[in-house]
């Protein structure tokens, strides 16, 4: 008996033990970097959780993510407080900071392990139990899947639901069932009410009862095309009621303080737009649309190998979506597109942007996998081993480097206080918690804005970092971040890349003691360059490189 009759006749084994397996490497280590958490984004949410309580103050205070999941993590911290530090009742209580932190995460890694079941759903749907067993298992040991469960996030909620939308709408194709389509209207109001930025799927709904439409009637007979359009404006006219309804009740405040939303949305927009320029989006200039994101951030979400296999398969998909006219699939596509395209022409093309994109991949990849490798009957069998194994290898190799590791920025302190002398000044770079857990131990660092020395600030300029170099003893760079966006734009920073260039070159005054570590974990899952091989943000939240120089 092959390895493909084994799926066939035991399919709801495998997606137990793909859940199984899903949710243990999500799951584990969910409170890695405490008691820092060094992440700034769960950082700033969990901050907005925490100074509310209920009744008195739900307003959020903070527009970037939609009160969807804020109201979702607050609530779930007063029930889980609600017989200890909220004494019985829910009035004037409030969610701890570290709490909501924890909590942001347990959802992330939930709704990312639904994604497995879900992802095998529709990957039957789509084609068979074969290509939904395949789609499961991808989801299952996907490193961005894995790596975001553990951020106290929005995303992987937007990947979830931005799934859930696409099949509430092949359900209201197939089955023409009133239910899905009332039920795309509320998953659509909740993926707008996680994020505004989701409104881009708004245009899903209407393709699909339109399609539809059009696939029943016959173009000679006008009045019947009449009454199928009137139809069917009216049915999305009513979906997006729904989702209207779940965006006010989830939301109040954006009409509520719509200044303070629209102030918020201007900075937001400006910041990915690059009109407005802040010192956290430094690595995105000169780099293209679309080929950057493509090239920088979807080898590592993938896996290198996936996404090899990504760029013909995806031409190959099309190709049988035009010869096959099916409009499942090119719905699929459709919010494939929507996604990545709406997120990969703008400046700012941060990685964490394109995981609701994932999901799409693994169900094309799987269709394309499966007409393939039909084709090629023994033979697949190798291809599939090939498969399972490289995605095995990736998983488990980021795993271990990011969270069975002890977490960098406290190696390197822990390192700094055997090997480093604890009177001298220390020089390190503002905006960064890394430098947090040196200093229980060093009482003497100094911060200098390195972001800023290219600006016309006089607080920062090249002749004041020379006299605070002249006082330092040491210089810890609690990440790759300054040092890899000035090494790689000489251009835009000029000062900034010659003060690190004479940095790592020794003509600085200071030579290097401790960088972190790359083992073969490493090695494999940066393809043995943690600091310039993916965008900055695939690594320096959850494994930064600490580097710590010492003055000659």
């Amino acid at each position: 008996m092959n390895t493909l009759t084994l799926i066939k006749q035991n399919y709801r084994f495998i997606l137990l033990l793909l859940l199984i397996v899903g949710g243990f490497l999500r799951f584990y280590n969910l409170d890695w970097g405490s008691p820092f958490y060094f992440h700034p984004d769960e950082r700033n949410i969990a901050s907005s959780v925490s100074q509310m309580f209920f009744p008195g103050n739900l307003h959020p205070h903070f527009f970037a993510y939609g009160s969807f999941s804020l109201y979702l993590f607050y609530f779930t911290g007063l029930l889980l407080n609600l017989f200890s530090v909220c004494k019985n009742t829910f009035f004037d209580c409030s969610v701890p900071f570290e709490q909501a932190i924890l909590i942001s995460r347990f959802y992330a890694a939930f709704f990312s392990t639904l994604l497995i079941p879900l992802l095998y759903l529709l990957g039957k749907e789509l084609k068979n139990r074969e290509v939904g067993v395949l789609a499961a298992f991808l989801t299952t040991l996907s490193v961005g899947f894995i790596q975001f469960s553990h951020f106290g996030t929005v995303e992987t909620l937007l990947a979830f639901f931005s799934t859930v939308l696409f099949y509430c709408c092949l359900r209201y194709y197939k089955t023409k069932k009133t239910f899905f389509l009332i039920l795309s209207g509320l998953t659509l109001g909740v993926l707008c009410s996680i994020k505004i930025s989701s409104t881009i799927l708004v245009i899903t709904i209407p393709l699909t009862i339109f399609s539809l439409s059009f696939k029943a009637i016959s173009i000679t007979h006008i009045r019947a095309v009449f009454l199928h359009l009137l139809s069917s404006i009216t049915k999305t006219f009513f979906t997006f009621f729904f989702a209207a309804i779940v965006f006010i009740l989830t939301n109040p405040y954006v009409f509520l303080d719509f200044n303070g939303f629209r102030d918020s949305m201007r900075y937001e927009s400006g910041v990915v737009l690059g009109t407005i320029p802040v010192f956290y989006t430094g690595e995105f200039y000169g780099t293209t649309p679309v080929i950057y994101p493509l090239f920088h951030s979807f080898p590592f979400l993938l896996n290198p190998l996936l996404f090899s296999l990504f760029i013909p398969s995806f031409f190959l998909f099309l190709y049988l979506t035009y010869k096959k006219k099916h409009f499942i699939y090119q719905l699929l596509i459709c919010f494939f597109l929507l996604i990545f395209l709406s997120q990969s022409v703008v400046f700012a093309k941060w990685t964490r942007y394109l995981l609701p994109t994932l999901p799409f991949i693994y169900l094309l990849l799987s269709v394309v996998f499966f007409e393939v490798c039909h084709r090629l009957k023994e033979k697949r069998l190798y291809l599939y081993y090939l498969l399972y194994l490289s995605s095995f290898l990736f998983a488990v190799s980021y795993v271990i480097t990011a969270f069975v590791q002890e977490d960098t920025r406290t190696a390197a302190a822990s390192w700094a206080r055997k090997n480093v002398d604890h009177d001298p000044e220390i020089l390190s770079e503002m905006y960064d918690m890394g430098i947090v857990p040196f200093n229980d131990t060093f009482h003497n660092i100094q911060l200098f804005n390195f972001y800023d020395l290219d600006s016309s600030s006089p607080d920062f300029t090249p002749q004041t970092l020379r006299n605070r170099l002249e006082k330092s003893a040491y210089i810890i760079l609690p990440s790759q971040r300054v040092k890899k966006v000035r090494l790689l734009n000489e251009k835009q920073f000029p000062k900034g890349h010659a003060f690190y260039k004479d940095l790592v070159t020794g003509n600085t005054g200071f030579i290097k003691m401790y960088q972190t570590p790359c083992d073969i974990w490493c090695t494999i899952t940066y393809l043995g360059d943690p600091i310039f091989r993916y965008e900055e943000t695939v690594s320096v939240f959850d494994r930064p490189v600490v580097s710590i120089y010492k003055k000659i």
